[in-house]
């Protein structure tokens, strides 16, 4: 009981090796992900005391505790704003995670998590999002599970538009001709 050390299991330690091995450029990390065991994905933080101007396009999963000013952009990765993370950025993203304050447009081509202290100026357009109680949203939302379809249903509105707007505009024609020819024939009355 006292005194003798007990041996840690081989296994246990190669496990956690293999989920979080930390790669030497960059401090960059791969995080195996829980739904598929097989991939792994890279990751990266900016900590609170970075101050980035421009624009930042990653892969994987980045993670924000400073202030970003600019883009940020990926075709596949994951966004994450801290509870002190500060963004002013367009943002244009697979997922994203705000905890922390955003001013700028977030699009994203699958899902967003407003957490519970997030706060977003700006539109939002994805194809589905979760905001928790407490979250402070200033802008127009967009959310949409079937992504593509949208576009049709905007393009029989636009259709619908220009329909209407020709009627309203040939009707117009017809009064406005009519009008000028009693014009004409009170005229030709007098």
């Amino acid at each position: 009981m006292f005194g003798k050390k007990k041996e840690r299991s081989q296994e246990s330690s190669s496990r956690k090796n293999a989920e979080y091995s930390v790669l030497a450029e960059g401090g960059m990390r791969e995080i195996a992900d829980k739904n598929e065991p097989e991939a792994k994905t890279q990751s990266a933080r900016l900590s609170s005391d970075v101050q980035i101007e421009g624009t930042i396009k990653f892969d994987g999963i980045l993670m924000i505790d400073g202030n970003v000013n600019g883009e940020i952009s990926t075709d596949n990765g994951k966004l994450i704003v801290s509870e002190s993370g500060v963004v002013n950025a367009t943002i244009k993203t697979k997922n994203a995670v705000i905890d922390g304050c955003v001013d700028g447009n977030i699009i994203a081509s699958d899902k967003v998590v407003l957490k519970q202290k997030a706060h977003l100026i700006g539109d939002l357009q994805a194809k589905t999002l979760v905001v928790e109680e407490g979250v402070v949203f200033i802008g127009r939302c967009n959310v949409n599970p079937d992504g593509s379809k949208i576009v049709n249903v905007i393009m029989k509105d636009q259709l619908k538009t220009q329909h209407i707007q020709q009627k309203n505009l040939s009707t117009n024609e017809e009064k406005a001709v009519k009008s000028a020819s009693e014009n004409v024939v009170l005229v030709n009355k007098m």
